[in-house]
């Protein structure tokens, strides 16, 4: 091409004045229409996926109302004292709670303990131990072992910080 010659466009690149009058005016009237459906259609999608999250979120709550009342009847059941170890001897109660709730194989050591009031007590060391594990453990020498807890020892593992270790005394 040579440096002389220079494209022009035209000034008013409206194909469209070269149409009849009444063809340009039906043209607008499309073009006006497309937009007025293209805004309805996606204003009426945009409406009806937030219905249907209202409704997804109606049924979601509803269903969370029904199993909380089952979690909470059936938590009401596992809350009930079990008076069988309570009036067992503080080792046996102790290793059988340890055993109930899955926590034998980290029960590393169970030994008796003469409390400084002169009762009779048991000093259980624990490794490697949850926070649900410890939650549990405590809850249920509590509720259902009727035990007390006089000293706790509680040791954040080296190896792995969301472990611990635990040294209980417990007594009734």
């Amino acid at each position: 091409m040579n440096s002389s010659q220079r494209i022009s466009f035209p000034s008013s690149p409206a194909f469209w004045q070269d149409w009849p009058p009444h063809r340009r005016r039906g043209a607008l009237y499309l073009l006006l229409t497309l937009t007025v459906a293209g805004s309805l259609a996606a204003w009426f999608s945009l409406y009806a996926a937030t219905q249907r999250a209202v409704l997804r979120e109606e049924a979601a709550m509803e269903l969370h109302q029904q199993v909380s009342a089952l979690v909470a009847e059936i938590r009401g059941l596992e809350r009930v004292p079990n008076l069988e170890r309570a009036n067992l001897p503080i080792l046996v109660a102790a290793r059988q709670i340890s055993r109930d709730i899955g926590l034998e194989d980290k029960l590393i050591s169970v030994r008796p303990a003469l409390q400084a009031t002169g009762r009779d007590g048991v000093q259980l060391y624990y490794e490697r131990l949850t926070l649900p594990d410890l939650l549990a453990l405590l809850e249920t020498l509590s509720r259902d072992g009727g035990l007390q807890t006089s000293t706790v020892t509680f040791n954040r593992r080296l190896d792995n910080p969301s472990l611990a270790d635990l040294q209980l005394v417990l007594y009734r």
